[in-house]
């Protein structure tokens, strides 16, 4: 064996006895060094390895593992009891199922060792929250894993899997979306990575690669990756050997299954634990009757509690990036025959955020940082597009699509060069997909799908065969004006390719792109491990199948024209996020202006439910104790209002928030109004001009400033949209003066950088007894809305830091979490930031609105400190939990 051989070994030795001793060891430090010590002992039987040798491999071993750096963060879990749980991690500690799918993530498919132990960490607190398989007494538990979307719950819930296996679970059912694809997909995953499958020829797969199952280690699956549950199996398998399903939310199947298991139940005096693992746990599965009714729970509701309800050991764990359906189930809804709702009453485990996943925050400002100068990958689509698919408004509308419409041809371009620069990235035989969705009709979508295929082609057959086409002077337009910018301005050094380098290979690209319709009505499938060797190149045109579950293998293009007014829904329909690593700054969305808007207030509410259930699960509260708080908002609601029967409105608590104004209106007066509240204010206060840090920006800053004053201020002052809510803000500080906090103010007016660096020009203020040099320039880069009565979104106007300027700058300095920066406000103390804004930006301009030195943009930004106020009412929350 040569050394080469021999360092392998030594790994992998290292390896497994490093997992197996941190459960059972004191430290993170002694487990490896044991393990260092077992390894060395190993591998010097297949040759002489010098003593500096071994150092330089232990040192690799400590680097890579992160032994000695920070510990990673434990994952935020609620549930009723902290405290002693029937499991512990020593219990898989050289596990077969377990230890064989760790080692194939880190040995096989090279996932990140932080990766790794993050799927170790929160699959051991799900297991805590779980029923002991190994007791007789009855059990039933229920919780929900809260992941993103398109984030590797999949890997999660498979680690879970595995880990049920090992302590003893006999049948676990997961239940796989409502499509065959998703299922067929999901199938495929979990027979690589918990069966441990062989390939045609016999060879390991998966799992199996690591090594293969033995006798006393044999998982039986009821279900294949071409067919779901059929009756075929009753009476055929005895269920008390380890058994997998992977099932559709589906009546028949659900119903089939449940009539197959008590058929053994019956015949052989069935008493197994059981395991079901929701994923997608807010489709189909939540009850959308009316208990006030007397209505019967909803088909695939009532079947999941009767699968539930055939076993006196039972566990239930529910998967969802978008839980605000199944934290608004009634914690007291029962039926006699279904039992129990599917409440999470037990646990809510919050997975962390995968490194190198792009989520809302990589598209959208969501920290509301004016300063944040990403650019946009949105493309909004113009009236040439959007007219099109307005018009069609059902099945029978399929043929008002007669052509594709003038971005969508953008778009098909803007994949074309992705593919492109991946490839001269070196991303080669990767897969690459493209998303149409516009509508849910599948008729339409043929249509749609008919219409790209010939375009397509007829692009095509320009590049391959017409150097002089006037589609090759499209591109290389889109390329240098779009593309070409973008890489430049997004953050990190990317190498930007000359045009030459880029068509070569676009004449290589266009001939291994497919055009798939993904519906009921096709054929067609994305069916990526088949292509695994080269990778699939596809432009997928679809609807609802497309929508939720179903990855979509390296996403960059999406051409999406379907709103939703669901918080949940439009979330799921979001299948751009993902893992993007490379290529992030060559994604596009093409949408429209109000779905974008949609989307960027979704992604702030997402990031403030998240931070939000952090925050609760360290103050130890539980499910049933405190429902998580959601943003409500008067044209998008949180989920399907069936689904939102126990959901109430209430006063909004703005702890431990920054709101800022950033939509302003048409009209002249609503300019006027909030000028004339900012001029008295600054009437009645006594300003001195100052500075902060090293910054050129000077702030007019009063002091210990009477709450009274400000709650005056704020009902004057007119806002737009529905989070920085005047009205709302000021009735909250009502309620903190009664608690104490909110008392004494600092209010500053910003006055504009002096410097210029906008080059939209100074423009001086009067503003009562104060005269600005210039006035704050912000929206810069925002273009004016194509509906002129739409209201104006400038995105952020607080920059960097602003928002502590009233804090001690050696603590700020001290805390990179812009939430443990908020913590060293006094409960007392609001800050109260106000910005007169330059009227010469182009959205500002665009208006019908006579701006002038006395007449500015007038925005507002309040810092609220954390409070200690009784939270039961916020946003919408869940009635029934008390």
């Amino acid at each position: 064996m040569n050394e080469d051989d021999i360092k392998v070994l030594f790994e992998k030795t290292f390896s497994t006895n490093y997992y197996n001793l941190k459960s059972v060891s004191k430290s993170q430090d002694e487990a490896a060094e044991n393990a260092i010590n077992l390894a060395r002992i190993i591998v010097s039987g297949f040759g002489s390895i010098d003593e500096s040798t071994f150092e330089m491999w232990s040192l690799e071993m400590f680097r890579k593992y992160k032994i000695g750096t920070d510990i990673i963060k434990p994952p935020p879990v609620m549930r009723p009891d902290n405290g002693k749980s029937w499991f512990s991690p020593e219990m898989i500690s050289g596990s077969f199922f377990w230890t064989r799918y760790r080692q194939y993530l880190t040995q096989i498919k090279g996932w990140p060792m932080e990766s790794v132990e993050a799927i170790d960490d929160t699959t051991n607190e799900i297991m805590k929250s779980l029923g002991n398989p190994q007791s007789m007494d009855p059990f039933d538990k229920r919780g929900i894993v809260l992941g993103f979307v398109q984030s590797g719950k999949t890997a999660n819930f498979t680690g879970l899997i595995n880990k049920a296996y090992d302590v003893g679970y006999k049948l676990i059912i997961v239940l796989s979306g409502i499509h065959n694809d998703l299922r067929a997909q999901t199938q495929i995953r979990l027979n690589q990575e918990v069966i441990g499958t062989v390939d045609k020829e016999g060879k390991p797969i998966g799992v199996g690669q690591i090594y293969q199952t033995t006798a006393d280690h044999i998982i039986t699956s009821w279900t294949t990756e071409e067919n779901d549950i059929s009756s075929q199996h009753g009476g055929i398998r005895n269920l008390n050997s380890p058994t997998l399903m992977v099932v559709k939310k589906n009546k028949t199947v659900l119903e089939s299954l449940r009539d197959q298991l008590i058929y053994h139940r019956k015949l052989h005096g069935l008493d197994i634990p059981v395991l079901i693992v929701d994923d997608e746990a807010d489709q189909a599965s939540v009850d959308t009757s009316d208990p006030n009714k007397d209505e019967d729970p909803k088909t695939i509701n009532r079947l999941i509690r009767q699968l539930l309800e055939i076993f006196s050991r039972k566990a239930y764990a529910g998967y969802t990036a978008t839980p605000f359906a199944n934290l608004l189930i009634s914690t007291e809804a029962a039926t006699s025959e279904e039992g129990n709702d599917l409440y999470p009453k037990d646990f809510l485990v919050g997975l962390p955020k995968p490194k190198d996943y792009c989520g809302p925050e990589e598209f959208f400002n969501v920290e509301e940082d004016a300063e944040d100068k990403r650019p946009s990958l949105i493309r909004y689509l113009r009236d040439e597009d959007t007219e099109i698919f307005t018009t069609i408004k059902k099945k029978a509308d399929a043929d008002k699509f007669e052509e594709v419409p003038p971005q969508m041809r953008e778009a098909i371009l803007a994949f074309l060069l992705t593919i492109s620069i991946r490839n001269l990235r070196g991303q080669r035989k990767t897969h690459n997909s493209m998303l149409i969705h516009t509508s849910r009709f599948k008729d339409v979508q043929s249509n749609v799908k008919d219409e790209v295929a010939r375009t397509f082609e007829s692009i095509s057959n320009q590049i391959q065969y017409n150097p002089k086409s006037k589609v090759l002077d499209e591109i290389m337009k889109l390329y240098e004006e779009d593309f070409q910018p973008t890489t430049k301005d997004w953050p990190g050094e990317v190498i930007i390719f000359s045009w030459n380098e880029v068509y070569e290979e676009l004449r290589v690209v266009v001939d291994i792109i497919k055009v798939f319709e993904i519906n009921g009505n096709s054929k067609d499938a994305l069916a990526y491990n088949q292509y695994k060797e080269d990778g699939l190149n596809v432009i997928a045109v679809g609807g609802d199948k497309l929508s939720r579950g179903l990855t979509l293998e390296g996403l960059s293009i999406t051409y999406y024209f379907r709103n939703t007014l669901m918080y949940d829904t439009l979330m799921q329909m979001g299948r751009w996020f993902g893992y993007r690593k490379g290529y992030m700054d060559l994604c596009r969305i093409y949408t429209s202006e109000e779905i974008a808007s949609n989307f960027e207030h979704l992604a702030i509410a997402m990031v403030e439910l998240r931070e939000e259930f952090d925050r609760l699960a360290e103050m130890g509260k539980t499910p049933s104790e405190y429902a998580v708080r959601m943003l409500s908002h008067p044209t998008m609601t949180l989920t399907s209002p069936l689904k939102m029967r126990n959901a109430i409105s209430s006063n909004i608590i703005y702890g431990g928030t920054l709101q800022q104004t950033r939509l302003f209106g048409t009209d002249e007066q609503f300019y006027k109004a909030n000028m004339k509240a900012t001029e008295s204010l600054v009437n009645n206060l006594t300003f001195v001009k100052t500075n902060f840090g090293k910054g050129k920006t000077s702030y007019y800053v009063d002091t210990d400033v009477k709450a009274e004053i400000v709650k005056e201020y704020l009902s004057k002052y007119e806002t737009k949209g529905t989070k920085a809510v005047s009205g709302l803000m000021r009735d909250y500080i009502g309620l903190a003066n009664e608690n104490g906090e909110l008392l004494n103010w600092t209010v500053a007016i910003v006055e504009g950088d002096p410097g210029d660096r906008t080059g939209i020009g100074q423009y001086p203020v009067s503003l009562g007894s104060l005269y600005l040099e210039s006035a704050v320039g912000r929206g810069t880069g925002i273009e004016p809305p194509i509906n002129k009565n739409q209201d104006v979104d400038i995105k952020a106007i607080v920059a960097a830091n602003q928002e502590y300027i009233d804090i001690d700058p050696e603590k700020v300095k001290g805390k990179k979490d812009r939430m443990d920066k908020r913590k060293l406000r006094p409960k007392e103390s609001g800050l109260l930031l106000i910005y007169p804004l330059n009227p010469n930006v182009p959205v500002f301009k665009s208006l019908n609105v006579p701006f002038s030195e006395k007449l500015v943009p007038v925005g507002v930004a309040i810092s609220f400190p954390f409070t200690e106020i009784d939270e039961t009412d916020v946003y919408q929350t869940n009635k029934t939990v008390h």
